[in-house]
């Protein structure tokens, strides 16, 4: 405890860090939403009705759709919230201390260590356990639902004279 800042508060951004961070962010989210938006999801929707009719890499597309659905979203979620915040929650658990040394922050806040430091790491670990459960659950639920559907084929061949 003799390595505790005088004041016992991590230092927060300045006013410039903040506005910075936010135009940082700004810079990759907004491309990001407008590419979801405007072009995945419409490419999306026009695919997912013909999935069926389909196969890639010798898998049907349906297959593909439902999988990638179930598993594959909280699978990758999985990755990209562990790419982001894992290395940070594990030095918090190492170290015992939250905020982590000379990390700064957005509004007072007090260090704290030992057990109470280490409830957000626990917390955050059990949710990314429960997502990889979720994703495991979703192939057990995919590997059910596809022998109950039954894709209408005639919208396969509607395209196609005679």
């Amino acid at each position: 405890m003799n390595n505790l800042p005088p004041s016992g508060f991590a230092p927060q951004y300045t006013l410039r860090e903040r506005w910075r961070m936010l135009l940082l962010t700004l810079l990759w989210a907004v491309p990001l939403l407008l590419l979801t938006t405007k072009i995945f999801l419409p490419w999306f929707d026009a695919v997912v009705p013909l999935a069926h009719c389909h196969e890639y890499l010798g898998i049907n597309g349906l297959t593909l759709v439902i999988y990638g659905v179930l598993v594959g979203l909280p699978a990758s979620l999985v990755v990209v919230v562990v790419l982001l915040e894992g290395r940070r929650s594990w030095r918090t658990w190492r170290l015992g201390q939250f905020p982590l040394p000379g990390e700064k922050v957005l509004r007072p806040t007090r260090y704290v260590y030992g057990r109470r430091a280490r409830l957000r790491p626990a917390l955050f670990f059990m949710v990314v356990l429960l997502v990889c459960g979720l994703s495991a659950q979703g192939w057990v639920w995919a590997g059910n639902l596809l022998p109950k559907l039954t894709p209408d084929l005639s919208v396969c061949f509607s395209g196609i004279e005679r």
